[in-house]
């Protein structure tokens, strides 16, 4: 009985319509942060270097608002998160947003080998931790939905933020205002990564992430919640990159990245999660298995923890980048080139054959 009452799940527990576009936003900038934002920032500069790294961060920046622009002037682009080999792919892609920000929780205890951070515990202790930690966030999802996971959003945000801006400041006075003499400006494996990976990879990365979607279809003026989505996260960043350029592996300085890590990562982990739901709902094969896939992927994670963030990065973005770009000329090519009766006709073809299909 008291079981049944803490794990009970009101129905409007993933109805944000009514919070403002500033408290969305703010989620919005928090979910996108994801843990490998400053892990990956950093990784990226020693790398690539620091101009690659910049694209990368200015890409990061521009996806949201670009995403809202596409949704509002693109004539039913909004129709491809119904389409059932996205929602595979959207699937994926907050499986790996479970994934790696576990793994930015492991590099933040000092357990991975992309950013030399104080050792603080060792493997044998930090994956348990880490595991049990996921699994707790599983459970607060199940009970709070999305409402839970934006309004916590707001207290990981304002965390990350204090964190962050404390991590800049302390690592240029640490360092004695010296940009790290290990950084280059841009390295050889840059020049060949920055474009199309290190760009198109993150640019397009918000078209395929479930967590975006489901917030932005709440909300009536898209365009409008993407600047505030962009202007928090672009905040963000801003202190990323100086303290990227200045950072040095201090108790002091990693006790900070790691707060920073823990906030950017549970909230990134029970967005990515509540996600899965929706995609799960959206195909009829309800909730329950939403929290099933997230389950596998926090039980995955040990697997794939040895690869390191950089390398899983690049994996899954180098298919993103190309999905999207498929989805953007499609979509144009609907709006310039094909009636509207002939699109109906081909939407209709996809629902017939289970390519496209949506579960009220």
């Amino acid at each position: 009985m008291i079981l049944e009452k803490l794990f009970k799940r009101k129905d409007s527990q993933d109805n944000i319509t009514e919070m403002s576009y500033r408290r969305v936003g703010i989620s919005l900038g928090a979910s996108w942060s994801w843990g490998v934002s400053m892990i990956a920032t950093i990784a990226f500069m020693y790398t690539y270097g620091i101009f690659p790294a910049l694209v990368w961060v200015i890409g990061n920046i521009l996806a949201m608002p670009l995403f809202g622009y596409m949704k509002v002037k693109i004539r039913g682009f909004e129709k491809w998160i119904n389409f059932i080999p996205l929602i595979l792919f959207s699937l994926f892609i907050a499986a790996m947003a479970i994934i790696m920000n576990m793994q930015a929780l492991l590099i933040g205890l000092g357990g991975g080998h992309d950013v030399a951070s104080f050792h603080f515990i060792d493997n044998s202790f930090s994956v348990p931790s880490i595991i049990f930690l996921s699994l707790a966030i599983l459970l607060f999802i199940y009970r709070y939905g999305l409402r839970g996971s934006v309004l916590s959003d707001l207290g990981y945000y304002s965390l990350q933020i204090f964190a962050v801006v404390l991590l800049a400041v302390f690592s240029i006075i640490i360092s004695n205002f010296t940009i790290n003499p290990n950084l280059q400006l841009i390295t050889e494996s840059g020049i060949k990564w920055v474009f199309p990976l290190g760009l198109l990879g993150i640019i397009t990365g918000v078209f395929t992430d479930p967590m975006m979607w489901q917030r932005f279809e709440q909300k009536e003026n898209q365009i409008r919640l993407s600047l505030w989505g962009g202007f928090w996260f672009g905040l963000y960043m801003t202190f990323v990159v100086l303290t990227g350029l200045f950072f040095k592996p201090t108790l002091f300085l990693g006790i900070l990245l790691l707060v920073v890590i823990f906030a950017l990562a549970v909230s990134t982990i029970g967005s990515a999660t509540v996600a899965m739901q929706y995609l799960t709902k959206k195909i009829g094969v309800g909730k329950t298995t939403g929290l099933i896939i997230a389950l596998t992927s926090i039980i995955t994670w040990p697997y794939l923890m040895e690869l390191g963030m950089a390398k899983i990065w690049n994996i899954y973005a180098g298919y993103r980048w190309k999905v999207v770009i498929g989805m953007i000329a499609i979509s144009l090519i609907g709006q310039y080139l094909i009636k509207k009766e002939s699109k109906d006709k081909i939407v209709n073809f996809m629902k017939k054959i289970k390519l496209f299909y949506e579960h009220e």
